[in-house]
């Protein structure tokens, strides 16, 4: 025969009340259009050390469109685009590694092997946060950004 307390023990209310949270899917497909082409900038250097630059010396990456664009300026995007997410949501997220590639890729520096080991270790960090963030919030996120590129684009 079974004791009635164990029984008891068992079902204990929750203190906390349930509230069901707003259901999204995550955003495999955008991140993974987004930070793509990054991760292959990553994997280039840290397989040959060098990145794909265009006649003048500048580093260029392919897109999912199929079109050349300036590295440094895609990255320095995803740099604002990720500190727009950490301020609006009080988060920190690893982006030293993307800060000193862009500066790198922007005045035609090497790149260091300690920001590639930084880089390795804070992509799936980066990955997760924009997969699962909410599609609607990335959205505004991305609307921020252009706004903000074409800002410092006529300043």
């Amino acid at each position: 025969m079974s004791n009635p307390f164990r029984q008891a023990r068992r079902e204990k209310r929750r203190n906390k009340p349930y509230r069901p949270r707003a259901v999204h899917t995550p955003m495999l497909v955008a991140t993974d259009l987004v930070l793509r082409p990054l991760e292959q900038i990553i994997d280039q250097l840290e397989r040959d050390g060098t990145v794909t630059t265009d006649a003048k010396g500048y580093a260029v990456f392919q897109a999912g469109d199929g079109q050349w664009y300036p590295s440094d300026e895609a990255i320095e995007g995803v740099i604002w685009h990720f500190e727009m997410f950490c301020t609006r949501h009080g988060r920190e997220l690893p982006l030293d590694g993307l800060r000193e590639l862009h500066i790198a890729l922007h005045y035609i520096k090497p790149v260091m092997e300690s920001t590639v080991v930084k880089l390795k270790d804070a992509m799936p960090v980066l990955r997760r946060a924009m997969a699962m963030a909410d599609p609607d919030d990335q959205l505004d996120l991305l609307q921020q950004t252009r706004i903000k590129a074409e800002m410092e684009a006529r300043a």
